[in-house]
């Protein structure tokens, strides 16, 4: 068989191959077993295999007899050195990770929005001494780098809140210590709370708690709290956030001018040039025509884009080459992902699937990130856990890990994969959280344990879950406390509250399908076919 003459009439005859074999896209990428956008970069000739996905990309070969013609110039060896480069630290572009205080120097763009946000805190601390105030905006706005960066950051060392002590609360740290050490003298302290919208999905005693702790914080110290604006009605039926929303701080979307200072500004802190195609380029596909402004929920993903556009550069000059080299603004974050989760050992793989269904949890209809404390990441699971952080895709704080950012679950298919195909383990797994959450709020009280063994939804399963290692500590503890309390006292349960138990399992079983099924269909129509 002879070679062809290029990479694009290549994918020609792969796809020409393809068709003869009547197979489909998505069988393509099964076959392949990577997602099927990436094996429809293959077929059109957007893209080639990185160096990790070429022994993919050699089984669809072989499954259609092309081995033989693979062209000399078909891999791609721009990614060889991707993974160094992330893991060196050394990027000026963050990712998907929010900037923090220690980023302060490499945060552009947002100066005017930082200025006004120190501006009404000084507002309300002439006007009442203390109080809160809220910074809501879209998923993906940058809220939680403008809090740190450049509230935090900028803003209190040595900008409008010089002076200021500032502090920055998680939602877990404000649960776990409801009276925190504050910096700075009573006056001048600001305290930050990122993330509202996790603790209003709370179970209604912990989000009270929380509630009462912010209340208190609120009188000491001016307190801003962020939140995504799709949570503004939640927050708005309770009555200490009533205030700060009837006039919050709405942080808008990008103009293209600030835009352009995120793309440029942080490799020029570090002497590097970017080139103006590379700047018209991004801006086209954030932007296009006419429009000033940057679509909603685009900024991580330009953040994540400039990431990989920095590993696979030369490191004295980002260009348009290293950006169609990347795959692009809106294929990045799929495409870092899979370099990332390919790379790993078949064991490091099956530890990363559960690790990130640990990461994330069902609240109500949306799908929410959740925090894991390090201690709980075995040592299967540690080196999966470090790649996914040296790509930025995972943050670690305060000894636990997370996703970095919420845009990852849009866009990356085989995560939504993972959580369509184990739907059933995340509506169980939330329903044992809470129990486990309220048995250890109550002191390991016996009397907040159920019988896990004689309730259909967690008998099965809980040997499974064992099997995939997907339970907590605390949760491995309520269950095992559970079995040995009703091994030991028989079944205290009489026929009515049986009957009780059984109509509350199948209530909460099918409320909370329901609420998956919401949440897999929205992340279903971001990530697309």
């Amino acid at each position: 068989m002879s070679t062809p003459a290029s990479r694009q009439e290549f994918a020609s005859l792969v796809n020409d191959a393809r068709q003869r074999h009547h197979l489909s896209i998505r069988a393509v990428a099964r076959i392949a077993d990577v997602p099927a956008t990436t094996a429809q970069g293959w077929l059109n000739g957007k893209h080639f295999p990185t160096p990790a996905l070429r022994g993919n990309y050699l089984k669809l070969l072989e499954h259609l007899d092309l081995v033989d013609a693979v062209p000399e110039d078909l891999w791609d060896d721009s990614w060889t050195g991707v993974e160094p480069a992330l893991r060196s630290g050394q990027s000026p572009y963050l990712g998907l990770r929010p900037y923090r205080v220690a980023d302060k120097d490499l945060f552009f763009g947002r100066s005017g929005q930082s200025a006004r946000l120190a501006e009404a805190v000084l507002e309300l601390s002439a006007r009442e001494g203390t109080g809160m105030i809220a910074l809501v905006g879209a998923s993906g706005s940058g809220k939680s780098s403008l809090l740190a960066a450049g509230l935090l950051g900028r803003e209190a060392t040595g900008g409008a809140l010089a002076g200021w002590g500032g502090t920055a609360l998680t939602v877990i740290r404000l649960l776990a210590d409801a009276t925190p050490a504050l910096a700075g003298e009573p006056g001048r302290q600001l305290v930050v709370v990122d993330q509202l919208e996790e603790a209003l999905a709370l179970p209604d005693a912990a989000r009270r708690s929380f509630l009462a702790a912010l209340e208190a914080l609120s009188r000491q110290a001016v307190v801003v709290v962020g939140m995504r604006s799709d949570a503004f009605e939640a927050a708005s039926l309770e009555p200490l956030l009533q205030e700060a929303l009837s006039r919050p701080v709405l942080l808008g979307p990008l103009t293209r001018d600030e835009c352009r200072d995120v793309i440029v500004r942080p490799a020029e802190a570090l002497g590097v040039a970017v080139d103006e195609d590379l700047v018209r380029v991004l801006l086209e596909e954030l932007a296009p025509g006419p429009a000033d402004r940057i679509g909603a929920g685009a900024l991580p993903l330009l953040s994540n884009a400039l990431l990989l556009i920095w590993a696979v550069g030369n490191g004295r000059r980002l260009t348009a080459a290293d950006y169609h080299a990347a795959g692009g603004i809106a294929r990045a974050v799929e495409r870092l992902a899979e370099q990332v989760y390919l790379a790993l050992e078949p064991e490091q793989k099956a530890a990363a699937e559960r690790l990130f269904l640990r990461l994330v949890r069902v609240a109500g209809d949306v799908l929410v990130r959740e925090t894991v404390p390090l201690s709980e990441v075995d040592a299967t699971a540690r080196p999966a856990m470090e790649a996914f952080v040296a790509a930025r895709m995972l943050t670690t704080v305060d000894n636990e890990v997370r996703i970095s950012h919420q845009a990852l679950l849009a866009h990356w298919g085989r995560l939504g994969g993972w959580l369509a195909e184990h739907r059933d383990d995340l509506v169980v797994m939330e329903k044992l959280r809470s129990c486990a959450d309220v048995w250890v709020g109550s002191g390991r009280d016996p009397a907040a344990l159920i019988p896990v063994r004689r309730l259909a939804m967690f008998d099965s399963w809980v040997d499974r879950a064992r099997r995939k290692r997907l339970l907590t500590d605390a949760e491995r503890e309520f269950v095992a406390a559970s079995e040995a309390y009703f091994s030991a006292t028989g079944d205290p349960v009489d026929a009515g509250a049986a009957a009780g138990l059984r109509r509350w399992q199948v209530a909460v079983a099918v409320l909370a399908l329901v609420s998956l099924a919401l949440a897999i269909t929205v992340l279903v129509l971001l990530t697309g076919p």
